[in-house]
């Protein structure tokens, strides 16, 4: 989400926006500097201490990042608090006071972090240099880590162990007495193994690629043994698997040289064969690097054997049929390989390919037949997969400039389709008479509604944004009282309809708590009530919320939270 400074308020909910100002106000942004031009690096204290960073472009956040645990929106307490920070001035707040009694200042006209680097740098000596490396390296675990497994490969002593060893580590501080690693540890453990990770990337840009690989192997091997130890519901150990594979796809993409590509094709074969990622698709994913790593013909058919796995699912089947196809085209030409895709034509991956091929090559019937040989094999049991055909068609007659066609595919995807691969919506507008065109949507609202789909009100919300029908959109929005959709379509219809939308609120929160008791649904309650002042409804709400107290009076907690309001 894109913050512009000037009113950065209207962009982030009240209840943060308020915690924020409260951090800010008690001196809670402990330490603010330009990193570079326009990135900005804030530390907040709150429990903890968390890193806020910030980019910033023509006077508007366009990134911004937090180091706490919020998930609930884009913006935190902490970043807002920043925002006050740098705002402070225009807005006219007071200067907070630090713990040590000295007012903060923004640091805007202060030299960037970068610069202050450089400048220091050139005025050191080499002796002085070192001296302070070595001193802190004694000192500081955490410096001494990153100065040694960043410059690693400058010594003989880099090897895939040493790396290895230091992610063990990171997981054996982690656990607690069980062995087990709890969903906050699993948070650490994965900032601390993404840290490496960013080691390995910079490796690849500056091409030591025997040492990314040293690093990246190791992290996706121990991380997926620490799935079976760890609480990763928040995904933080998976998604550096993850990125562990990204990079080792990228280098495997590369001219590499030979003894790297060697050394990490045989390591690539090594891990499949000990079943290293076995029950994951990362177990097909390290085939497909020695795919893309092979070069003579003994290599890929080393490949080849260990892809015909009789073991495998329907899913990993047509994976590894895909990775057969692609291994075949680069090793004895496209001859060889379209004779393999017509003799496993039903897998998913090679009719998109073989479509998509033809529609490129301008043979229209051929690609037409196969979106439709598609459509008989897939209608019954996967329908998601048919409706992929579908548009298939839909972009093979558009090409063709085939008007009737187009409509035809484009409503029927856009009523009866749950994919939207393409924007059917704006291709039927492209491709209907504008004289018709009223009347037609209206046709498709009443269509759409038919279906009675669960999707049914979302899709006539955007239709009705799109054409802006506003008076349309606020009859639909009053079929309901669920608060979310409500304060969704709020934003286009709060300046024609305010107080139409105040009655609309105070609907669904009298329903809401009929149905939801406990502080945290209270809490709901009032934000929709602060919505509602919002709106200029300040005396309904006081109606409401008196009301409220009379329906709920032993509801405690409810009172509590009205009283706050």
């Amino acid at each position: 989400m894109k913050i512009p400074l000037s009113n950065f308020e209207q962009y982030i909910d009240e209840t943060i926006l308020k915690r924020g100002l409260d951090y800010f106000k008690r001196g809670h942004v402990a330490s603010f500097d330009e990193i570079t031009p326009g990135e900005f690096e804030a530390v907040v204290e709150g429990n903890e201490q968390y890193t806020v960073r910030l980019k910033v472009r023509n006077n508007t956040v366009i990134e911004n990042s937090c180091t706490c645990p919020y998930d609930y929106g884009s913006v935190c307490k902490h970043v807002a608090a920043v925002l006050f920070y740098m705002q402070q001035e225009e807005l006219g707040l007071k200067l907070p006071v630090n713990k040590k009694g000295a007012k903060n200042k923004p640091a805007t006209k202060r030299k960037t972090v970068s610069e202050q680097v450089d400048e220091l740098l050139d005025s050191l000596s080499h002796d002085d240099l070192k001296k302070f490396i070595k001193e802190q390296s004694l000192t500081d675990a955490v410096f001494r880590r990153s100065f040694l497994f960043g410059f690693a490969h400058k010594f003989s002593g880099e090897s895939p162990a040493m790396y290895r060893q230091q992610v063990k580590n990171i997981l054996r501080s982690a656990m607690g007495r069980d062995r087990f690693i709890g969903w906050s540890n699993a948070g650490m453990v994965g900032k601390a193994v993404f840290g490496l990770l960013g080691m390995a990337m910079k490796h690849v840009e500056s091409g030591n690629y025997m040492s990314a690989i040293f690093i990246c192997l190791p992290v996706a091997e121990e991380m997926v043994k620490a799935l079976d130890f760890a609480d990763d519901s928040n995904g933080d150990i998976g998604s550096n698997i993850e990125t562990a594979f990204e990079i080792l796809n990228k280098i495997a993409s590369e001219e590499i040289p030979e003894d790297v590509r060697l050394y990490f094709f045989k390591q690539c074969l090594d891990l499949h064969r000990k079943g290293v990622f076995s029950g994951w698709d990362w177990h097909l994913t390290i085939l497909h690097l020695a795919s893309l790593l092979a070069e003579s013909d003994s290599e890929a058919e080393s490949v080849f054997l260990l892809l015909d796995n009789p073991g495998l699912s329907e899913y990993q089947k047509e994976e590894a049929e895909d990775i057969k196809y692609e291994l075949l085209k680069k090793m004895k030409g496209d001859t060889e390989a379209e004779k393999f895709m017509e003799q496993n034509i039903d897998n998913p991956e090679l009719r998109r390919k073989a479509i998509d091929k033809a529609l490129k090559g301008e043979k229209y019937d051929m690609a037409i037949s196969l979106a439709r040989d598609g459509i008989s094999l897939d209608s019954k049991d996967k329908p998601g997969l048919a409706k992929e055909w579908y548009d298939w068609l839909l972009r093979v007659v558009i090409a063709q400039k085939d008007k009737p066609r187009i409509i035809e595919y484009a409503h029927f995807l856009f009523v009866d389709g749950f994919r939207q691969d393409q924007d059917y919506y704006s291709i039927l507008k492209q491709h209907i008479e504008p004289a018709e065109w009223a009347g037609y949507v209206a046709g498709l609202v009443n269509e759409i509604r038919s279906k009675d789909r669960w999707s049914k009100f979302g899709v006539i919300g955007k239709i009705y944004i799109t054409e802006k029908w506003w008076e349309r959109l606020l009859e639909l929005v009053s079929e309901t009282k669920h608060l979310p959709y409500i304060q969704h379509y709020e934003q286009y219809l709060a300046d024609k309809y305010p107080t139409e939308l105040a009655d609309l609120y105070e609907l669904g929160i009298i329903d809401y708590l009929k149905r939801s008791v406990g502080r945290n649904h209270y809490k709901e309650a009032c934000r929709y009530m602060r919505r509602m002042i919002k709106l200029g409804a300040s005396d309904r709400v006081n109606k409401l919320v008196a009301n409220l107290r009379k329906e709920y009076p032993l509801r405690t907690a409810l009172i509590d939270e009205l009283n706050k309001l």
